[in-house]
């Protein structure tokens, strides 16, 4: 399967789950902030205390409540929070001053967890004058009474100017981390995509092969495909799933490599022993592909393996029900519905209506009830791959 959308997606998404988490964990500074006011150990008006206490403590549980209760994540979300985190660090510097002093780097460290420059650039400019205006505020309100902070040219000399260039220092170093981490998933996520091209171009070489192997079932494994994605598509899966399933269903008779011409293309009926032979095409399969890395020929594997499975476990190998891979018995209906309404040298097409018929019968039975019920509801869909990719 091609991951490399699935990578980064889950890479953002741990990024949210962590950032939760830090924030979480500052819900507990707050609280010792408080404590020792409390204690006497820092010495803050209690009103402007408390208040910036209890903004920030809800501040800090909006990523929470985001992206663990509401599940909520995009880019509007996240530039949304940091906004939030940028305001609430000028707040907690205007009213608590050098005490949460640290604080006016905290969103920047947020938004380098996210490992994206966008980020880090966009907390970076909000909070730069930001800066500038918590600083004043704490002069104007008094909050820090030392020198050489009580005049306003010491304010912006000792106080706004190195906490400006402190900060940029700051931001030099998030940012570089942010473009070294972004690009390392960059490239993973290009690798990965990579493999599974490889592996889609080696499948499609060997259906090939499979689909020239005999001129009677020359368009099978191409409308087996098709049966399937339309099967996967019914039971949930997204698009990507359902490629890729149908791309690993071409596989399912590549052991029939290995099975004699003379007895796959016999007018008459199989005799016992050559049944047998026949039968051991799910066998050659799998050794021909389980040795090969990646998802997708993991899914080959498992369908030429256990395509003729049954649900009540009268297949070849006695497995049934759930224990076989749901792509198995999405395949093997596929399989059927095909073999049925299709010519080969040993009988005649049935009708289509026939074929839909038999099938239901074996719901239950040879069949998984839920991948019946996919196909009488897109049987219409079945007909028309089956015209679209006549045997010639």
């Amino acid at each position: 399967m091609d991951y490399s959308n699935k990578i980064l997606k889950e890479y953002t998404e741990h990024a949210d789950m962590r950032i939760a988490f830090v924030c979480r964990l500052m819900v507990g500074f707050m609280l010792l902030v408080a404590l020792l006011n409390i204690l006497g150990i820092f010495k803050i008006a209690p009103l402007p205390l408390y208040l910036t206490v209890v903004i920030s403590i809800f501040d800090f549980l909006l990523p929470t409540l985001f992206y663990n209760i509401l599940k909520m994540r995009s880019d509007r979300i996240r530039f949304l929070l940091l906004t939030i985190l940028v305001f609430q660090s000028g707040l907690q510097y205007a009213a608590l001053s050098y005490h949460t002093i640290i604080m006016l780097l905290f969103p920047l460290v947020i938004s380098c967890l996210y490992n994206e420059r966008k980020y880090v650039v966009f907390t970076a400019v909000l909070s730069i004058p930001m800066i500038i205006l918590s600083h004043l505020a704490a002069f104007r309100l008094k909050i820090v009474p030392d020198e050489p902070l009580v005049t306003l040219k010491g304010t912006i000399l000792y106080g706004i100017v190195p906490r400006i260039i402190e900060f940029l220092a700051f931001f030099i170093i998030c940012y570089y981390i942010s473009y070294r981490i972004q690009r390392l998933v960059s490239t993973l996520a290009a690798k990965n995509r990579e493999l599974h091209e490889d592996q889609e171009n080696l499948i499609f070489s060997l259906s090939q092969i499979i689909e020239n192997k005999s001129e009677n079932t020359g368009q099978h494994v191409r409308r087996v495909s098709e049966y399937t994605r339309i099967l996967c598509r019914s039971l949930g899966y997204d698009e990507e799933e359902c490629r890729t399933i149908s791309l690993a269903a071409t596989m399912h008779d590549v052991g029939k490599l290995m099975v004699p011409e003379a007895i796959l293309e016999k007018p008459g009926r199989l005799t016992p022993e050559e049944f047998e032979i026949v039968k051991k095409h799910t066998e050659y399969g799998k050794k021909m592909l389980e040795t090969s890395p990646g998802e997708l020929f993991t899914l080959s594997t498992q369908i030429a393996w256990q395509h003729h499975e049954k649900w009540d476990g009268t297949g070849y190998m006695g497995v049934k029900g759930e224990d076989i891979p749901r792509c198995a018995r999405c395949v093997a209906l596929a399989d059927v519905f095909d073999a049925l309404v299709s010519r080969r040298a040993y009988k005649s097409p049935w009708l289509p209506e026939e074929a839909f018929r038999e099938i239901v019968t074996q719901k239950g039975k040879q069949f998984d009830p839920e991948i019946v019920d996919a196909f009488v509801m897109h049987f219409e869909e079945f007909l028309e791959v089956a015209r679209k990719y006549p045997d010639t």
